[in-house]
């Protein structure tokens, strides 16, 4: 991004950058910055806080200000992460065994159920903020396991959109079926750390089980389209050492 500020700044437009790597607006030098100590992905600070979240802006704004830079502040407020890592990751011994998907009727039969537990505290949080993250895939939250799992079943299942190839379907409604619990989990106990909300979901829901199986799957595989499920889609956040 502070790259391109320098483009945009070439045409004529001004920029402010907000970025949580310190280190890189010290080298790239773009001409507005605002370093942000927070959790990775969170650039404005924790969900549900819009007073914080406007003053962020506020004072990304106020850079512009500065004719001339590089300007590089530092946001007053820090917000800390629970474990002293910027990001969540499960670990490498968190993994799924074929005998954990070997009843695929039953893990499906399970999410199911599991996702009906969660639909009332999902809705809630829905009419709360009057959005919703769930949706990219195109599926309802009852299509988005039994898809997964009739990929488990047969890895040539066609795609339920003919815009989006069944390799991407699969990560998309991965996606969906972790916002769907996180959103739900948020609105009933009132979670907004983005490592908690991981850990609930990865390692106390029948879902992550489903998604833990692809994982697995993908990595047993010699099929390079399958494998792209671990090595590029990263469909199950890890911590690498």
């Amino acid at each position: 991004m502070g790259g391109l500020a320098h483009l945009f700044e070439a045409e004529g437009f001004a920029t402010v950058v907000v970025g949580f790597v310190r280190e890189h607006f010290v080298f790239i030098a773009p001409p507005r910055a605002l370093w942000v100590n927070f959790p990775m992905g969170r650039p404005f600070g924790n969900p549900n806080d819009p007073g914080f979240q406007l003053n962020v802006i506020r004072a990304a704004l106020a850079l512009l200000e500065d004719a001339e830079g590089p300007v590089l502040k530092d946001y007053p407020v820090s917000i800390p992460v629970r474990t002293g890592r910027m990001s969540y990751g499960l670990p490498q011994d968190v993994v799924s065994k074929p005998e954990d998907w070997a009843d695929l009727d039953a893990l499906l039969a399970t999410v199911q159920a599991e996702i009906e537990q969660w639909r009332p505290d999902y809705e809630k949080a829905v009419a709360l903020h009057g959005r919703t993250t769930v949706g990219a895939s195109g599926l309802s939250a009852e299509e988005l396991v039994p898809f997964i799992i009739s990929y488990l079943r047969d890895q040539s299942v066609a795609s339920p959109r003919k815009d989006v190839q069944t390799i991407q379907m699969v990560k998309l409604a991965c996606e969906d079926l972790w916002a769907y619990y996180t959103e739900a989990a948020s609105s009933a106990n009132g979670i907004t750390d983005f490592e908690s909300l991981n850990d609930l979901f990865w390692t106390q829901t029948s879902a992550a089980r489903a998604i833990l199986a692809l994982e697995a799957l993908s990595e047993r595989s010699d099929d390079k389209i399958l494998r792209e499920l671990k090595d590029w889609f990263m469909i199950v956040p890890r911590y690498w050492s």
